[in-house]
C-alpha cells in the first residue's frame, strides 16, 4: 500500500480539461427539518463547473428547496420516503445523468438499492454520502464507478470502530481494506482525510479549523461534479476533500472559526477558479 499524499500539482493533473457543459448531476437528499444537504452539494456540483444540477427531494420542501437558489432544478418526490416507486420516479423524469450524489436526510423505504444499480449500470458515477453509504447500497455497487464517503463516526458505524486513535498508516490502511472489501472506493473526512480505490490512498492534511455542519454535504456534491466530468472515485473525493480544505483554510485566515458551511461555498469558485489557470 502507497499513501500518496496529494499536493497542488496533483490537482492541477486530476481536474477535467475535457468540455465542461452537457454535463448533468443528480442529488438526493433533504426532509423536512433538512433542506441545507442537497442545496449545499447541488451548489457545489454547480460549482464545479458542470452545466446542470437536479435535487430530488420530498415534494413538501420542493417549494422551500426551490426558494433558496433559482440555480437548482428541483424535483419534487411522490413520496416523503425513497421507496422503490420514488426512486423509478426519478429515473423516469431525470435523465442523461453523469454523476449522482445520494447524500443525507433522505428517508430509504427500499428504493436507494434499486436506484443506485440503475444509475450504476447506465454508467452513471455514484457518490454515496450519509443515508446513501450504507451496506447494503455498496453491495450493488462492486466494480461500479463509485465512492462512498464516511465521517470518522459514519466509518466506524459500517466498518468498526476505532480504537484508540490510530496514526495515519493504520487509519489508511483499514480505509484500503475496506474498499478492497466492498469493490468501490471509499473516502473519509475529518482529521484523516483520505481516499482509496482498495490499492493505493490518496491524503490530505487537514488543518485546524471550524467544521460547520454542511461541509461534509459540499464535499460530496464536489466530488459528483468532478465525477461527471470524467474523475474516478477515489479521485474525485480526494480531489473534493482537498480543495474544500484549500477553501476552509483561505476562510479561516480572514475570519478565524467564524463562519459557516454557505460562506464555505462561495469559497470554492476562487479556489476552483485557480486550477483552471494552473491547467492551462
Amino acid at each position: 500500500m502507497e499513501i500518496r499524499r496529494i499536493a497542488v500539482g496533483d490537482l492541477a493533473a486530476w481536474m477535467p480539461a475535457r468540455e465542461r457543459r452537457e454535463r448533468r448531476v443528480l442529488v438526493l437528499g433533504g426532509n423536512w427539518m433538512n433542506h441545507r444537504d442537497p442545496v449545499l452539494a447541488g451548489k457545489a456540483a454547480l460549482y464545479s463547473g458542470v452545466e446542470e444540477v437536479f435535487l430530488a427531494v420530498p415534494g413538501k420542501i420542493a417549494d422551500s428547496v426551490r426558494c433558496l437558489s433559482p440555480d437548482l432544478s428541483v424535483v419534487p418526490l411522490p413520496d416523503q420516503k425513497l421507496t422503490r416507486g420514488a426512486a423509478a420516479w426519478i429515473l423516469g423524469h431525470v435523465r442523461g445523468l453523469d454523476a449522482a450524489y445520494l447524500g443525507a436526510g433522505f428517508k430509504d423505504a427500499g428504493g436507494a438499492v434499486h436506484l443506485a444499480r440503475e444509475l450504476a449500470t447506465g454508467g452513471t458515477g455514484l457518490v454515496l454520502g450519509s443515508d446513501g453509504a450504507r451496506r447494503e447500497v455498496l453491495g450493488v455497487l462492486r466494480g461500479a464507478r463509485a465512492v462512498a464517503i464516511y465521517d470518522e463516526v459514519e466509518f466506524g458505524r459500517e466498518f468498526g470502530a476505532w480504537s484508540g486513535e490510530p496514526g495515519d498508516e493504520e487509519a489508511a490502511e483499514r480505509l484500503r481494506r475496506a474498499a478492497a472489501d466492498v469493490g468501490c472506493a471509499i473516502a473519509m473526512t475529518g482529521r484523516y482525510g483520505m481516499a482509496s480505490d482498495g490499492a493505493d490512498v490518496f491524503a490530505c492534511t487537514p488543518g485546524l479549523r471550524a467544521k460547520p455542519a454542511g461541509m461534509d454535504s459540499i464535499v460530496g456534491g464536489l466530488a459528483a461534479g468532478l465525477m461527471a466530468m470524467g474523475l474516478d472515485g477515489s479521485r474525485a473525493a480526494a480531489a473534493a476533500i482537498y480543495i474544500v480544505e484549500l477553501a476552509a483554510d483561505s476562510l479561516s485566515e480572514r475570519r478565524g472559526l467564524h463562519w459557516g458551511a454557505s460562506e464555505l461555498l462561495e469559497e470554492l469558485p476562487g479556489v476552483l477558479l485557480k486550477f483552471d489557470y494552473l491547467r492551462s
